[in-house]
């Protein structure tokens, strides 16, 4: 099996074809363990091919953005788990420190993101290379993934994912993902059941940063 290179700082990050799905399959056994992963909606979603890019059976598909909730650290892992590699191959904005991850060592993690698609983002400010890859995917036909809370439990919104809207003038499929923990289970420990709601694309139409974000956000209120 092809290792996955480290691309050139120019390069239009694209999900290894053969990783891609070994890296889902593997991501499940731990998302799906205990409960399961319920996931609706998908049909929101438009089709790409082998890279999550072009679909092999006529023209592309236009490029999305899928932008949801993020309140856990697996919540990335299961919005991507829950869209089958058949489908499409989601291609999150990640942040550089994952990248660079030194507890485990920096050539077990980087690999394998940048095997899904994955790049970095500098969450500390504006990252106009992060914004330039994630345009050249979505022009290309691909899936980018982003938390418009930034992190974890944000307070507050960030119109990264309005901005590659407005740019690229493609979709937002907003996606609201939540975890149902046993009471018994330690927090942190796999099990429970997880949800997973897509919601029908919001299509930029003359609108503000401002006001596509709030779009975003009453939408992913009601899933």
């Amino acid at each position: 099996m092809d290792p996955a290179p480290k691309p050139a700082a120019d390069a239009v990050p694209t999900p290894h074809p053969r990783l891609y799905p070994v890296i889902h399959w593997c991501v499940g056994r731990v998302v799906d363990y205990g409960g399961g992963v319920q996931v609706s909606g998908l049909e929101h979603l438009p089709r790409g091919g082998l890279d999550g890019c072009v679909a092999r059976s006529g023209a592309a598909d236009s490029g999305v953005i899928v932008a949801g909730t993020h309140a856990l650290a697996m919540d990335p892992f299961t919005i991507g788990y829950a869209i089958p590699p058949a489908l499409h191959r989601l291609q999150f904005m990640a942040k550089r420190d994952a990248f660079e991850w030194r507890v485990i060592g920096p050539h077990a993690i980087g690999p394998v993101l940048r095997a899904t698609g994955a790049f970095p983002v500098d969450r500390s400010g504006r990252d106009p290379r992060a914004l330039r890859q994630a345009l050249r995917v979505l022009r290309r036909g691909g899936m980018v993934g982003i938390f418009p809370q930034g992190t974890r439990n944000g307070q507050g919104l960030h119109g990264g994912a309005a901005l590659l809207a407005l740019k690229a003038g493609v979709p937002i499929v907003p996606v609201r993902v939540w975890h149902d923990r046993p009471a018994w289970l330690p927090r942190g420990l796999p099990g429970g059941r997880w949800h997973v709601r897509f919601g029908p694309p919001l299509h930029p139409q003359g609108d503000s940063l401002r006001g596509l974000t709030l779009r975003w956000e009453k939408a992913v209120a009601v899933l």
